[in-house]
């Protein structure tokens, strides 16, 4: 396994630890099981775009419209192009969505009903929080400041749920994002190893080649 694949499910491992802090939001968690489902589908897409090319604004770009075409067929299917293009009416419905589900965070206590603007709002926050920690720890190889988008999903759960998230899904999420950092200096030592590695092969080479010289 790459180091860069191996970052690639650390991300998606820290992201899902930290989003178990909006479960106590709901009363169902069947949510997080579409949500990881998208999210797999965004690392996927991700993971074979950084093998095509190496260009990582074009990687995240590429990502941000898989994630909203995902949207779209779960949430705007009927009203899409297609089914697949968010066109117009789309648009209108994922704006009614999202009015419709702040709404209901303010009407109901905690845990509220899974409505499908709440759905919306909760699968939509894992997605670009997810997005957010993949493009900074994989497509960017800088593990440190995702640990950011991962502690504002967790304080937005912790400030909603009634008595904070607790100290399980603290622990949680910060078990996830510790095994991100883990697998960033593993791949970091990995890529020194290679360098260093390299540079003795060159070296030796030189020296024999030194050696084998006429006097």
């Amino acid at each position: 396994m790459s180091g860069r694949t191996r970052l690639a499910l650390c991300a998606f491992v820290a992201t899902m630890s930290a989003s178990c802090a909006l479960l106590p939001l709901v009363g169902t968690s069947r949510w997080i099981a579409q949500a990881a489902f998208l999210l797999a589908v965004q690392g996927g897409v991700g993971m074979l775009a950084r093998r095509l090319w190496s260009g990582r604004v074009l990687t995240v770009g590429l990502q941000a419209l898989v994630t909203l075409f995902s949207l779209t067929v779960v949430f705007a299917r009927e009203e899409a192009l297609f089914g697949v293009l968010p066109g117009p009416q789309a648009v209108q419905w994922f704006a009614e969505l999202l009015t419709a589900g702040s709404e209901d965070i303010g009407r109901y206590a905690t845990p509220a009903p899974a409505t499908d603007g709440i759905r919306l709002i909760l699968v939509g926050t894992v997605l670009l929080v997810g997005l957010a920690v993949d493009a900074l720890a994989v497509t960017f190889r800088s593990a440190a400041p995702a640990g950011l988008p991962l502690l504002a999903l967790y304080s937005v759960a912790a400030g909603l749920a009634d008595g904070g998230s607790g100290r399980l899904w603290f622990l949680l999420a910060a078990c996830g994002y510790l095994l991100l950092l883990l697998a960033e200096g593993r791949d970091r030592l990995s890529r020194w190893g290679r360098v260093f590695g390299g540079v003795s092969r060159s070296a030796g080479g030189l020296a024999a080649g030194l050696d084998g010289a006429p006097g």
